[in-house]
């Protein structure tokens, strides 16, 4: 299949950021390296409004207002409690965590080939995580959670943008880790259905105006016997009647590294030597905690939450075991009639997120580098005892790393499991059918990026990073910013066959571990770790041989 790749120009003078222009692609373009202008960020800068120029590569806004019509029209008739019926509402789109986005379209060609448009930014957002939607104009922007990130990322922040541009319109900044190196990993924006924002940022959970960016309510979480200072928590879910769901991670006591990596693998004996996280429930609308009890070990994949058979689950994953908790309205308990389950073999490393699939809790593991394959995994929700299970890959090379930071994205109605493995840099697409799953396409692409899915059921499309670099050992990939040497393009793929449909340039590297999210207009917002962002568009590219109706991208 025909890929296009716009190669626009820019008038005036480039300044390159300091990136190593990767050698070996992992996609099946020759998509050029392209450097953003305005020089290096400077994280702990202010956004600015009037800084150096920098030229548009297309003026924007580049979305399509009837499509971004459309995908209004087709939110409003979602049921996705209890999240604001938008596009994109939550980390994830569901409480389930499937990463599927049915009202963002595609506005190219699933047949013929494909051009990419691209709106560079110019507002800072350092070590953005995620973005959410709520009305068509309202575009929010969670960053400032990463200690990872060189320099350290340690004051959060919401910020709504302007659609298309990312703008800054107003910015509320949330915790701050600067003085006190409280463990700071990122949290999420998330818009509950009455509009109003939450966020969790360390140790605290806030409820924003999302018109004004106010702080509404301001909660610290309970940490259990882990000292508030190591504890942290990585995103939320919720319940259907909007009962709000946390779990925390924790640092080892007397380590003093930052992030998310110290508490997975860099403290010494982490994870397993950090005292145990809680999980806890919220009340939506005064915050109050309503329950919360220690788990058996320390977490490190986000929370889960499932109505089954008419009780409310959330499933969480130690680094060997997956267990399930029940909330009864009052407490939240350990579900002692199912699990846990142990979804490791031997050199296996701890589970992302599950991700909820119809009967099933389905989830990768391999959380961190190892030697040995990644495996998917489903397990019942009525009945823990019903386990499948794959290997994409089932033999490594010698040398060789098999590792995903993220989670796989599930497309219930077409039966499909989706995940990456950075260490081997592939993306496979697994089918799941009466408990039983077949390898359905695996293609190279190389992303820790959490997977996009978009569009209706018999047009899905498959939206992820793709990395390239002239280092050959992956666990050495560094997104930086000071000292990044790789560099990532976004791709689209049909998501029946892994067909490429549309790549873009090649930038800085996308937020680690983040998400690649959809907004109004038929638009991908490409989020740098840098604090930056490449807003794209895909749009078919005009041949003598295209139908009328095709030049329409119909």
């Amino acid at each position: 299949m025909k890929v296009g790749i716009r190669r626009l120009r820019v008038a005036g003078a480039l300044a390159a950021l300091a990136m190593v222009a990767a050698g070996c692609g992992f996609g099946t373009t020759d998509a050029p390296d392209r450097p953003l202008r305005g020089g290096p960020v400077d994280p702990s800068a202010p956004a600015s409004h009037d800084g150096p120029s920098t030229p548009p590569f297309v003026d924007p806004p580049i979305g399509d207002p009837a499509i971004a019509q459309e995908e209004a029209a087709c939110a409003a008739q979602q049921q996705n409690s209890p999240w604001y019926r938008t596009l994109q509402p939550f980390e994830h789109y569901d409480s389930g965590r499937s990463s599927l986005y049915p009202c963002a379209r595609f506005p190219g060609s699933m047949t013929g080939p494909n051009v990419v448009e691209a709106h560079p930014t110019t507002d800072v957002y350092y070590s953005q995580f995620d973005i959410a939607t709520r009305d068509e104009n309202d575009l929010y922007v969670y960053g400032g959670g990463n200690g990872d990130a060189n320099p350290p990322a340690l004051h959060t922040f919401v910020a709504k943008v302007e659609p298309g541009t990312m703008k800054q319109i107003w910015r509320t900044y949330l915790s701050d880790a600067r003085d006190n190196n409280e463990l700071h990993v990122s949290g999420a924006v998330d818009v509950m259905a009455d509009g109003n924002i939450v966020a969790i940022s360390d140790h605290t959970l806030y409820k924003l105006d999302g018109t004004t960016g106010k702080i509404l309510i301001k909660q610290d979480m309970p940490t259990g016997s882990s000292p508030p200072n190591d504890s942290a928590f990585n995103g939320i879910d919720a319940f259907p009647d909007g009962t709000i769901v946390v779990r925390s991670l924790n640092r080892p006591v007397g380590c003093t590294l930052n992030g998310y990596s110290s508490a997975a693998f860099k403290c010494p004996g982490a994870p397993n030597s950090a005292k145990p996280s809680i999980i806890g429930t919220v009340d939506p609308e005064t915050f109050k905690v309503l329950s919360w009890t220690e788990l058996k070990g320390n977490v490190l994949g986000r929370v889960t939450t499932s109505r089954y058979q008419g009780h409310d689950y959330a499933y969480i994953t130690t680094p060997t075991q997956i267990y399930r908790y029940v909330w009864d309205g009052h407490t939240i308990t350990q579900d002692t009639t199912w699990g846990p389950v142990t979804y490791t073999r031997p050199g296996q490393t701890q589970a992302g997120a599950p991700v909820i699939m119809g009967d099933w809790v389905v989830f990768s593991n391999n959380g961190a580098p190892t030697q040995v394959p990644l495996s998917v995994i489903a397990i019942h929700q009525g009945d823990a005892r019903r386990m499948t299970r794959m290997d994409p890959t089932p033999t490594l090379k010698p040398g060789q790393y098999s590792y995903y930071y993220a989670k796989v994205s599930v497309d219930a109605v077409n039966n499909r499991i989706y995940v990456m493995d950075f260490g081997l840099g592939t993306a496979s697409a697994i089918d799941f059918r009466d408990g039983r799953m077949s390898l359905a396409w695996k293609v190279k692409q190389r992303s820790n990026s959490y997977i996009t899915l978009i569009g209706p059921p018999d047009k899905r499309v498959f939206v992820n990073a793709n990395a390239r670099s002239k280092e050959s050992d992956p666990t050495k990939y560094n997104p930086g910013p000071i000292g990044a040497n790789y560099m990532d393009q976004i791709q689209w793929r049909d998501a029946r066959d892994g067909g490429l449909l549309a790549a873009s340039d090649f930038y800085p590297p996308a937020t680690s571990a983040g998400t690649v999210p959809p907004g109004y207009g038929g638009l991908i917002y490409d989020i740098l770790y840098e604090g930056r962002a490449v807003v794209l568009a895909v749009r078919p590219e005009e041949t003598e041989s295209m139908s009328a109706a095709e030049k329409k991208g119909k």
